[in-house]
């Protein structure tokens, strides 16, 4: 092995959170990072959002990071090191991932430290976390996923504090602020709109999932008894995806109809909607995002990403029925009569 381990970083933050408008932000102030991007669910859309300029991009897909892709990211990881040593990637200098919105950042932590492999040639740098200034006390109270990613940080980076209420008053965030600290007393808090890529360069000390203590690496002293950890409690996240695509363009008039439609029928269950879709007399897609108890977000893109100018559009589902994202897109493509039959995923 030449050279020292590669400094990783953890991009998380819950669904809808502004994990991809970051990156974006730190894509165009640096050219030497590596970029994974993990979505939830086989259709992915982030990748296609990220800006390119010459950041090799691996995309994760069909799971959380946290546990059905561990074995992927092992792989990708190693992939990249090795492009990179034989020269067909640039030479990075940092790896970025950015985990899905369900992610619990503990599980790269794990893939990193039980690898060894991994271990002599990447090293955990630091998580970060992004927190919905409008939603985020909503997300901490009902989904155990943005708890875990806030006791993951070592920084909590609040987004969209720029937002105003219905009553046109800007959100006042000291009460999420202060929640933030009470779980998380060790990380730094600061805005997403005023952190600078230079932030990817801080070294943190990494803490103990189960006693949140701080411990250096290494072996145990001669004597010294290892307690064995206790397992976690909880059941597992209770997010499920659903993905479509089709081919051909839709009037506006009609897709506004089924946004409407899908909303009414989904109510606090759809947490996240995300699309690109293909619109009548736009040469580019129309780029669709929700989150829930949000107003629709809806801007139209230049040009298709990659050249693929496929529609497609993912939803994710809270509660206890997998099958419910996929039962609302099935209801889309007969509201829009969408006549090529599209590609479902609807594995949670």
């Amino acid at each position: 092995m030449s050279g020292p381990p590669i400094p990783l970083v953890v991009l998380t933050g819950f669904l809808g959170s502004g994990k991809t408008t970051l990156l974006n932000r730190w894509l165009g102030q640096r050219g030497d990072l590596a970029v994974v991007i993990n979505e939830l669910g086989d259709i992915g859309i982030d990748q296609d959002l990220a800006r390119r300029v010459g950041a090799p991009i691996s995309l994760l897909a069909g799971g959380c990071v946290c546990c059905a892709v561990q074995g992927t990211l092992r792989t990708t990881l190693r992939n990249l090191y090795m492009a990179r040593a034989g020269a067909d990637l640039p030479p990075f200098s940092l790896v970025l991932l950015e985990t899905t919105g369900a992610a619990d950042p503990f599980g790269v932590t794990a893939v990193l430290e039980q690898d060894a492999w991994l271990r002599k040639r990447f090293r955990l740098r630091s998580v970060l976390t992004t927190v919905d200034g409008v939603a985020g006390e909503a997300a901490l109270a009902r989904h155990p996923e943005a708890l875990e990613q806030v006791t993951a940080a070592d920084v909590l980076l609040l987004t969209k504090t720029d937002r105003v209420g219905a009553d046109g008053a800007t959100h006042d965030h000291r009460a999420l602020i202060e929640q933030l600290r009470r779980l998380n007393p060790r990380a730094e808090v600061g805005e997403a709109a005023s952190a600078t890529a230079d932030l990817l360069d801080r070294d943190f000390p990494r803490q103990c999932r189960i006693t949140g203590a701080l411990a250096p690496a290494g072996p145990p002293a001669p004597g010294d008894a290892l307690a064995p950890a206790a397992p976690l409690a909880g059941p597992g996240h209770r997010l499920h995806p659903a993905g479509l695509r089709w081919r051909g363009p839709i009037p506006y008039d009609r897709l506004q109809e089924a946004l409407a439609a899908l909303r009414d029928s989904a109510g606090d269950e759809l947490v996240r909607l995300k699309g690109l879709v293909a619109i009548e007399k736009l040469d580019g897609p129309l780029l669709i995002q929700a989150v829930t108890g949000q107003p629709l977000e809806m801007a139209p893109l230049p040009a298709w990403p990659d050249g693929d100018d496929d529609s497609r559009l993912v939803v994710i589902a809270a509660g206890d029925d997998p099958a419910r994202p996929a039962s609302w897109l099935a209801d889309w493509r007969r509201r829009l009569a969408l006549k090529e039959a599209p590609t479902c995923d609807s594995r949670g």
